[in-house]
């Protein structure tokens, strides 16, 4: 089956071991893919198949390879399962051509394990190499360069260098080898992201031209489900990617899925100028994953009074553990008493939070009864600045600390709820229970003013 499908990406590992019962239920792992996963030397003469290799037994009797276009690869023939845990299929490739192709999406899961249990969508993409190689000689130079480049970046700007690869040296070590035997840029941009996987960080990543190599990937669930709004408030879409509603007992509801200029600000702005009678408010913040700050700051100060502090950050000026600037306040200024929602407020947090949007949940945080509901967020940030290598590759480097109020770091950490709910994909096929406890909150705070 081929078709177009947007999916979120999956790391490829190993499953943790865990009772076979409980193996069973979760979703299987791809532990192998031919060629790799961001490879980008790949021989189109050579490479006549491709072989994905799971970490179970699968059910043979479907599968799901998505996408379409000039990116999908031209199969020649069905594909076959050589066992129950290895699919193969036959290809032609061309040269100096980029591949991706899904393995599952959202509406395309036949790729699952002998349990029944659907993949977790995979996106796969890797790179031919061109019909005539450049001069190796030169290239050898080039690379030699970019790496000394490449080096000099990570040690003096990476902001969270030390957070996860404790020995550099060493991993400069093991990589050099295949940066130097790099035969192409882009082949250097794959050595260099492979390099520092270890980081797993989603703001660190590599660019040879059009093409982007993460070093960090996620598969989270953001734990809300659109279609179950319906059994708590009366919504209606605000503008592309908003939404706003009103449950039965008159508490707002409010979400904005990105901080990105695809959202409508104002008409957000003039649905939240309709909803100041509201007795309380849920501010939904679980399937956003971040975007530009300034545009959270203008969605936030329709609940904060006053000028607050509600974040703080550092950015690396120099090589070494102790190579920050000062610490710096950021600022959210709320709107005059004509233009705020001066009620009680919860914030739905997930781990799929993260980045700006995990700025937003701080700025709310600065109203003057705001209580988080829900999961730890993801705990990623990094104000990335780009560092060209001289060699047609950049490298996007986070270049400051997010830090909670009390100066801590949540980088890979993220922010706790106040009020933690124990929350599963299983129970969100028939209710929502993050909202339902934050509505159970908000409702006791309304009784309780109504009885003052």
């Amino acid at each position: 089956m081929r078709m177009l499908a947007l999916a979120l990406p999956s790391l490829l590992a190993l499953a943790p071991s865990i009772s076979p019962s409980v193996r069973a239920q979760q979703p299987p792992q791809v532990v192998e893919l031919s060629p790799a996963r961001f490879s980008a030397e790949v021989d189109a003469t050579k490479t006549t198949t491709l072989t994905i290799k799971f970490d179970r037994s699968m059910s043979t009797t479907g599968f799901s390879f998505c996408g379409g276009g000039p990116a999908f690869p031209k199969f020649k023939g069905r594909p076959v399962w050589k066992d129950d845990r290895t699919i193969t299929v036959e290809v032609e490739l061309e040269p100096d051509h980029d591949y991706h192709l899904g393995l599952n999406a959202p509406a395309a899961q036949n790729f699952r394990s002998a349990a029944g249990t659907p993949l977790v969508p995979v996106q796969w993409l890797f790179s031919t190499l061109p019909k005539e190689l450049p001069d190796q000689g030169s290239q050898a130079m080039r690379n030699k360069k970019a790496l000394d480049l490449l080096v000099d970046a990570i040690d003096a700007h990476y902001s969270h260098r030390d957070l996860r690869v404790h020995d550099w040296k060493k991993r400069y070590a093991d990589s050099k080898a295949a940066l130097l035997g790099a035969r192409t840029d882009k082949g250097f941009a794959a050595a260099a992201a492979a390099l520092l996987q270890p980081t797993e960080d989603i703001h660190l990543y590599v660019r040879c031209g059009d093409s982007t190599f993460p070093t960090g990937t996620r598969a989270v669930d953001p734990l809300f489900r659109l279609e179950l709004l319906d059994k708590y408030v009366e919504k209606q879409q605000v503008g592309p990617n908003a939404l706003v509603g009103r449950s039965g007992d008159g508490i707002g509801y409010l979400m904005v899925g990105e901080w990105t200029d695809r959202i409508d600000v104002t008409a957000i702005a003039k649905a939240l100028a309709g909803m100041r009678d509201c007795k309380a408010f849920v501010v939904d913040a679980r399937p956003n994953s971040g975007g530009d700050e300034s545009l959270a700051q203008r969605i936030a100060a329709w609940f904060v009074e006053g000028t607050k502090v509600y974040a703080k950050n550092r950015y690396r000026t120099k090589p070494g553990k102790d190579g920050f600037g000062p610490v710096l306040d950021r600022t959210i200024t709320g709107n005059d008493a004509e233009r705020r929602v001066d009620v009680p407020i919860a914030v739905l947090t997930s781990r799929y939070v993260m980045s700006s949007n995990e700025s937003f949940v701080m700025m709310l945080q600065q109203a003057r009864d705001c209580t988080t509901v829900g999961q730890p967020t993801f705990g990623s940030s990094g104000n990335p600045k780009p560092f060209d290598l001289r060699n047609g590759v950049t490298v996007v480097i986070p270049s400051w600390q997010d830090l909670r109020l009390d100066g801590t770091c949540f980088e890979g950490e993220g922010l706790k709820p106040d009020v933690a709910v124990e929350c599963t994909s299983e129970q969100l096929e028939q209710k929502d229970p993050i909202l339902e406890k934050a509505l159970e909150l908000l409702r006791g705070k309304v009784a309780k003013a109504k009885g003052r």
